[in-house]
């Protein structure tokens, strides 16, 4: 559950080890969450496919967050080869209601059972292309801690993870994601647009403010929300055959 030290990654985590409500844990090495991945290097993407990873979940809106940047690393064509990229973005960014509700952006679980009521069909997908992934399967966003975060809720919670166990694992990627700058895109409202912010590191206290603030609206998505209302049963069985440990 600690943080994963691949070459260049940033907020590397295993879903592995989360309580689950039957007894056990999660495995390890099935599902992984991060960052942007652009930050690897050579020897990060190995470490990955190393670790299993075959399928890449992209929940980024692309081009506008998908474009690589001069602070990236350049790497070999070969680092990628034997990857399958999946774009999963998860919002619709001219969607005026979500605006309304969830804008600026995406930042706080009590916008989640609202993000899934105004776009299912982006959640589902996002949630499928993990269920039908062939091997590891490495789940991202810009920063790794808000659609990463809701995202990885869902799944944590259709595998019957505890409450304590996906509330852990959402404060871990959050604190990840402080550990580093990065850029994100803002909805102006009084513009009319989105505008890309910089995020600057979040110092201790301030991050443990923001997790005090939405942990209680966390509690209430997980006593509220059925995240299995998404898929199809087939669906659901992947999931749980993923992110449960195997019969003996």
């Amino acid at each position: 559950m600690d943080v994963l030290h691949w070459s260049g990654g940033r907020n590397v985590r295993d879903l592995g080890g989360r309580a689950l409500r039957v007894g056990g844990c999660t495995p390890f090495g099935k599902v992984f969450r991060s960052a942007a991945p652009e930050h690897l290097t050579d020897e990060g993407w190995a470490a990955a496919k190393a670790a299993g990873v075959r399928t890449v979940v992209d929940l980024r809106n692309a081009p506008a967050e998908t474009q690589r940047r001069a602070e990236h690393p350049i790497i070999s064509a070969e680092s990628l080869q034997g990857l399958v990229f999946v774009p999963a973005p998860t919002e619709d960014p001219d969607d005026t209601e979500f605006l309304r509700v969830c804008g600026p952006f995406l930042d706080h679980p009590r916008c989640w059972a609202d993000n899934a009521r105004l776009a299912p069909d982006r959640i589902s997908a996002a949630l499928r292309a993990v269920a039908r992934a062939d091997g590891a399967v490495l789940v991202h966003c810009a920063g790794g801690r808000d659609r990463t975060g809701m995202i990885s809720a869902m799944l944590l919670h259709i595998a019957g993870a505890t409450d304590h166990a996906i509330i852990d694992d959402y404060a871990a990627g959050w604190r990840g994601a402080a550990a580093h700058a990065g850029h994100a895109w803002v909805y102006d409202p009084d513009q009319g647009n989105w505008r890309e912010h910089q995020q600057e590191p979040t110092v201790a206290e301030d991050v443990e403010r923001q997790l005090a603030d939405r942990t209680p609206a966390l509690r209430e998505w997980i006593a509220t929300f059925d995240a299995t209302d998404l898929l199809a049963p087939a669906e659901l069985r992947a999931i749980r055959a993923l992110l449960t440990p195997a019969a003996p």
